[in-house]
C-alpha cells in the first residue's frame, strides 16, 4: 500500500523509508492495489497470495 508516498510492504510492512535501497513492485490481489517488497515475493511465488495482507489491514497496524 502507498501512504502519503511511502511505499509499505502487503507481506511485511516494510516501509520505503526505513529500506531507502528497497523495490516495491505493484500488484493486484482480489481487486485491490498492493505492494510488494522483492524480499517477499518468493513468500506469494512458492506459497500462496494468503500472505498478502489488505490495505485495510495495514492502515491499522501503521495507526497503533
Amino acid at each position: 500500500m502507498e501512504i502519503n508516498g511511502v511505499q509499505i510492504c502487503n507481506v511485511c510492512t516494510r516501509t520505503s523509508e526505513e529500506s531507502v535501497g528497497a523495490v516495491f513492485i505493484k500488484a493486484m490481489k482480489n481487486g485491490e492495489e498492493i505492494h510488494v517488497c522483492t524480499g517477499c515475493i518468493p513468500h506469494i511465488i512458492h506459497g500462496s497470495g494468503d500472505v498478502v495482507k489488505s490495505n485495510a489491514v495495514i492502515a491499522a497496524e501503521f495507526k497503533h
